[in-house]
């Protein structure tokens, strides 16, 4: 569904992605961590097309659609964009708009232009949109201004606009790093939930490691831009986590891998529980 060759991204003189290459399968639900700044946030956006990487560097196709090679984008990319869906750490909503609009708006690939200008979106959207807020479990607030949503209610809506959307791929660019522990296990069992039940492919970014493990089968490590790490969840053991990122780990772990050993303990107990062979 998603296969990067050879990808380069360079602003000025740093190599924001540095020749990265890796393929996702259909149906995986993959994490991809690293401290700030290690190109996360970068390759996602890569990966649908908001920007181009470095000319004659690497190409991306999803769902076997090239999205771009060689440093330029595809003219056809809009077409490919309709089975990508994107959540942002923002939500990305409408403030103004009732919450069901907002979900709606993930149909606008399918309709045309004049209606959803007026808003006047067919009665199976509509009906998709309800059912799909349901999943997210926030229809109720179906008809409040997005405004007025927790920040937790709001990722969610943003998963319900892109279930609208119909999105083949769902990528997600730290879709919790703003949110409560609470909020944050609710969007990440309703992201697992959906890859299960609809074989969606999940690319999501993550800042906490112990996310990662519970989550997701497979993970990639990235750091100044390259790729460190490619294999499974349950093998990101401290041990490794601190042989890869050095000093940088306490930081961008410190929610589980802290100086106490009761943190160390928590991720090790994790791991053992999740992967039991390799433990």
């Amino acid at each position: 569904m998603v296969r990067i060759q050879n990808f380069t991204r360079s602003f000025a003189s740093n190599k924001a992605l540095d020749d990265i290459s890796l393929s996702v399968a259909q149906g995986e639900m993959v994490a991809l961590i690293g401290a700030s700044g290690s190109g996360k946030s970068t390759l996602l956006r890569h990966i649908c097309g908001i920007m181009a990487g470095d000319k004659g560097c690497g190409s991306i196709a999803v769902m076997g659609r090239m999205v771009q090679q060689c440093g330029c984008i595809e003219r056809d990319v809009r077409k490919t964009r309709t089975g990508i869906g994107m959540i942002f750490q923002q939500f990305n909503l409408v403030n103004r708009l009732q919450v069901l609009t907002n979900v709606m708006l993930g149909a606008l690939g399918r309709i045309p232009l004049w209606r959803s200008a007026l808003h006047l979106f067919p009665k199976d959207i509509r009906h998709l949109a309800l059912e799909s807020l349901a999943r997210v479990g926030i229809v109720e607030k179906a008809f409040q201004r997005a405004s007025t949503l927790s920040g937790g209610q709001q990722q969610r809506a943003a998963i319900a606009r892109a279930l609208v959307q119909k999105a083949k791929v769902l990528l997600a660019d730290e879709p919790i790093a703003s949110l409560d522990p609470e909020s944050s296990r609710r969007v990440m069992e309703i992201l697992a939930e959906i890859n299960k039940k609809e074989g969606m492919t999940v690319l999501v970014s993550l800042h906490q490691v112990d996310y990662a493990i519970r989550y997701c089968p497979r993970t990639i490590a990235l750091k100044q831009g390259r790729i460190v790490y490619d294999g499974p969840s349950g093998a990101l053991t401290p041990a490794l986590l601190r042989e890869l990122y050095g000093a940088a780990c306490e930081e961008m772990f410190s929610e589980t891998i802290g100086k106490s050993d009761k943190a160390h303990t928590h991720l090790a107990e994790l791991t053992r529980t999740l992967n039991p062979i390799a433990a």
